[in-house]
């Protein structure tokens, strides 16, 4: 009767554990923990109100000071000796969770609360070599998790052990009547002398809202439905948090003529009808052996042993009616929808054509065949020939609209760093931006060519498809000097530019993905060979563009080495990626962003430098002789108008901005539309002469995401 111990500790009343102690204020209403599956009342938990998340918040945010400045080594001491806790009070931790969950009490012992000790030992090992090995990065500050009813303790796990070995703090928003989360703060907070590091409050997750719009909150991780995502990133637009999204629970399971069914049959019993997987179910089978497998699996089932979760001789732990009415908020129902397909070609199709991208499991025998469609899967995680096994060294993640946050490996460190020097996350939201019309007052613009007299040189149009073309509105903008004369004209890009630009780039992704990284490469050195032949050309056009010569040679310069420079990881490309470049170092800027995206396979849809797009353009003279058509398009026009075009496109899969305040707000609230991840600038200015802001780490971590593949050896 351990649990029923604890929680006489806390007279069976619930609070919120907040800088090392219980915090139960007064007023607050209460709601009931139970048990699932008698209906026997537990205890009585607090639910938080906004008061009570701004003191664990300050809570944090006080901590952070003294935690951030130790040395890694000190905090690897600190979550050892955690995890020694976790070992000591594993009972308690297993048994609590099982009675208030009903989950299945085998499945939590030997997964989640082990799981939760070798993550604890594995970021100790991080914190220690942190110094080194993270050379130039910092902790962001305080950072927020908001976790739904549906999910374990295990999910707070992944996303707080990375969080405070890099030395930040933690606050976490739990549905109430969750007391495990609680427990866990209460034995770290126990750990003296560091409390605050880690505060979990009980209260409802419409409060993370108030959490993200705290003074020096730097990240909020949320994990919930796309739905709940979807609505969050759109209030949190212009409110200073980083947001992180883990959405959706769903998996797919690809079985082909070729699996060993017997192993398919337990992997998919095991993936949606035990306690492990609280997601959907997608399962494909192949025609041929569909009949089969349905034979077996309704066999299978039939001997499935459900009941109470503490009883150790269960297979699936009986949820309750209640755990089912909370479950169906968050899962899609019904759990498993299975389907056939003939080929691994129309296997793949049907796959990816969902705007979700979690994880899967392909069940073959033959290796080339299970590599194949593993590769083709545009998931985060892939198994082959298992399901569901997990290692606090493996990335794991989404993409598409399950979420851009990872945890697991390096990948989770990185989630809560920043590069040194990096100024806090404040508030830009901007009161007066009107989302329905921003980038529609469009100045008006003229026919295509001067209004009057000779063009001093022939009108720039867009570059899409791999070569130059009017715009669709037939009409240009003038681009003049310092001096206030005019320079040249350019094309004024509109919604239909956006969408041919979109498409060629569409076209030219398969091509460019499957080319190798050496390939990719040296097409990006032929380019900057090009580049270099045009330096006095280039350092001219941006001189007269008021800049003086020796600066424009160095920026030309500049520009040269960044397209040599880009070292790659083997990672995925994100797709389509819209850019829209700052107006200041019209070039280099242009070059700095260009090199990492093309380089780690993406295609691209870019908007150059406002002011002055011209040395933009001059680059894209060259890449049209030397790169693939469609791979590089470039949009000149009003930048708003052009920006709403991309921000609001739902099959551009990524975006990155640097302008004003209020389009870096528009972008992060229209990006909700396909939950695109986005890197905006916020209104500052970046450095791009210097190492860290224009060629560092953070660009080549943007530009692509971790795909973890399993291939699990031997018996």
């Amino acid at each position: 009767r351990l649990p029923q111990a604890w929680l006489d500790t806390q007279d069976r009343q619930l609070g919120h554990y907040v800088n090392g102690k219980w915090l139960k204020p007064e007023h607050r209403s209460s709601v009931v923990c139970q048990d699932p599956i008698t209906g026997e009342k537990l205890a009585t938990c607090l639910q938080g109100q906004a008061e009570d998340v701004m003191t664990a918040s300050v809570a944090a945010q006080t901590a952070f000071y003294n935690w951030s400045r130790l040395p890694g080594a000190f905090r690897a001491q600190y979550l050892t000796r955690l995890a020694k806790v976790i070992q000591k009070h594993q009972r308690l931790l297993w048994t609590l969770e099982s009675l208030v969950t009903g989950r299945a009490v085998q499945e939590v012992r030997d997964r989640d609360v082990s799981l939760a000790q070798q993550l604890l030992q594995y970021y100790a090992v991080q914190a220690h070599t942190q110094e080194e090995a993270l050379a130039g990065w910092e902790p962001m500050g305080v950072i927020g998790l908001i976790l739904p009813p549906t999910f374990s303790f295990l999910e707070m796990m992944w996303r707080i052990c990375p969080a405070l070995a890099v030395g930040c703090t933690v606050v976490v928003l739990v549905s109430p009547a969750s007391p495990t989360p609680l427990l866990l703060a209460q034995l770290a907070g126990e750990l003296a002398p560091f409390p605050g590091i880690l505060n979990v409050v009980s209260c409802p997750a419409s409060l993370g809202h108030v959490l993200a719009c705290l003074p020096g909150v730097q990240k909020v991780a949320f994990c919930g439905t796309v739905k709940e995502g979807r609505d969050l990133r759109r209030s949190l637009a212009g409110k200073g948090a980083e947001l992180g999204l883990a959405l959706g629970t769903e998996s797919l399971l690809l079985l082909t003529e070729a699996a060993d069914m017997d192993s398919a049959v337990e992997g998919i019993v095991d993936a949606a009808w035990s306690d492990r997987s609280p997601g959907g179910i997608r399962l494909l089978i192949q025609e041929s052996v569909w009949d089969e497998t349905m034979r077996r699996l309704q066999a299978r089932m039939e001997r499935l042993r459900g009941g109470r979760g503490l009883d150790g001789a269960v297979d699936m732990g009986a949820r309750g009616t209640a755990a089912h009415d909370v479950a169906r908020l968050y899962v899609p129902w019904p759990l498993v929808v299975a389907s056939p397909f003939r080929t691994t070609k129309e296997a793949l199709t049907m796959a990816n054509g969902t705007p979700r991208g979690g994880s899967a499991s392909v069940w073959s025998e033959r290796l080339g065949q299970a590599l194949e469609l593993a590769y083709g899967l545009q998931m985060g995680t892939v198994w082959i020939n298992a399901h569901g096994l997990r290692d606090p060294a493996v990335p794991t993640g989404g993409c598409k609209e399950s979420g851009s946050s990872w945890h697991g490996g390096p990948d989770g460190l990185y989630e809560y760093l920043r590069p040194s020097g990096t100024p806090d996350r404040v508030t830009y939201f901007s009161e007066s931006l009107i989302y329905d019309t921003f980038g529609l007052n469009i100045p008006p613009t003229i026919p295509a060519g001067p209004e009057k007299g000779l063009s001093p040189a022939p009108p720039y149009g867009i570059f899409v498809g791999g070569c130059f073309q009017a715009p669709g509105a037939r009409s240009s903008r003038p681009i003049r000097d310092s001096q206030g004369n005019v320079h040249g004209y350019v094309a004024d890009g509109g919604p239909k530019d956006i969408r041919g630009a979109v498409e060629a780039a569409h076209q030219a992704a398969p091509g460019w993905v499957s080319r190798s990284p050496g390939a990719r490469a040296a097409l990006l050195w032929a380019l900057a060979a090009a580049l270099e032949r045009r330096e006095s050309t280039m350092a001219s056009r941006l001189e007269r563009h008021g800049m003086l010569l020796k600066a424009a040679k160095a920026e030309v310069e500049l520009s040269v080495a960044e397209l040599r420079g880009p070292v790659l990881r083997l990672r995925e490309p994100l797709g389509v990626l819209a850019i829209v470049c700052p107006d200041e170092w019209p070039l280099l800027a242009f070059v700095s962003l260009l090199a990492p995206a093309l380089a780690y396979g993406n295609s691209v849809v870019l908007v150059p430098s406002g002011a002055y797009p011209i040395p933009a353009l001059e680059v894209c003279q060259e890449m049209a002789t030397l790169l693939p058509a469609g791979l590089v398009n470039v949009v000149t026009g009003d930048r708003d108008h052009l920006t709403r075009c991309l921000a609001l496109h739902q099959d551009i899969q990524a975006m990155w901005y640097f302008g004003s305040v209020q389009g870096s707000q528009f972008v992060e609230w229209a990006s909700a539309g396909n939950l695109k991840p986005v890197w905006v600038s916020r209104g500052c200015p970046r450095a791009w002469d210097q190492e860290a802001e224009g060629a560092g780490p953070e660009l080549g971590l943007r530009a692509a995401w971790t795909k973890a593949l399993w291939l699990p050896m031997g018996d």
